[in-house]
């Protein structure tokens, strides 16, 4: 079962397949957050997948009593809506009783975490997150040569200073707070 879904899901388990997939029209048809790749899926013979796999989607799934958090690619796969491939096989370790079909467990994988959101980072910016921090995000670049300048014209005629609309007191006092939090900070 995939969280926020309720009904089970009919997944095709692959191990020919080295990823992971979800059926794009099932994607849509639950409103599955998607995730535009950064760069295009090579397939096994070098070529690229723009036009085929553009997105990708991480869900919470429950098999068994087990939860994975699993990153699918997104493409149409025809009457199938999940393929779990040999990159979850190999971090979920499941036993397979290849006579009735069913998968098990001896005891709980490590990969399995309960209830938790996911980050919405992509993979591939995780190495930037500390340029994103509140810390980093304090003060104002240095000026560089590339800065561009603002020139007034002398004399111009400005444009009359408008009137800000009715704010409660609440939100006059987040607004006052923000100022003065960048007045100290500087950025303005």
């Amino acid at each position: 079962m995939v969280k926020g879904i309720m009904d089970p899901i009919p997944t095709l388990v692959d191990s020919r397949s080295s990823k992971n997939f979800l059926d794009s029209n099932f994607a849509q048809d639950n409103n599955i957050p998607l995730i535009p790749l950064v760069n295009p899926v090579i397939a096994i013979d070098g070529k690229e997948l723009p036009n085929k796999i553009k997105n990708k989607a991480t869900l919470e799934v429950e098999i068994k009593g087990w939860t994975f958090d699993i990153t699918l690619f997104v493409m149409d796969l025809g009457d199938t809506n999940m393929i779990l491939g040999l990159e979850w096989l190999q971090e979920a370790d499941p036993d397979i009783n290849w006579k009735t079909l069913e998968i098990s467990w001896k005891e709980k994988p490590l990969t399995a975490k309960p209830g938790k959101y996911l980050p919405i980072t992509p993979e591939e910016l995780t190495e930037f997150l500390d340029i994103f921090s509140k810390e980093h995000f304090k003060k104002l670049p240095e000026h560089r040569s590339f800065d561009c300048n603002v020139d007034f014209v002398e004399g111009a005629e400005l444009p009359k200073p408008a009137k800000v609309y009715t704010l409660s007191p609440i939100e006059n006092r987040t607004i006052k707070d923000f100022i003065d939090q960048e007045l100290a900070n500087g950025k303005i």
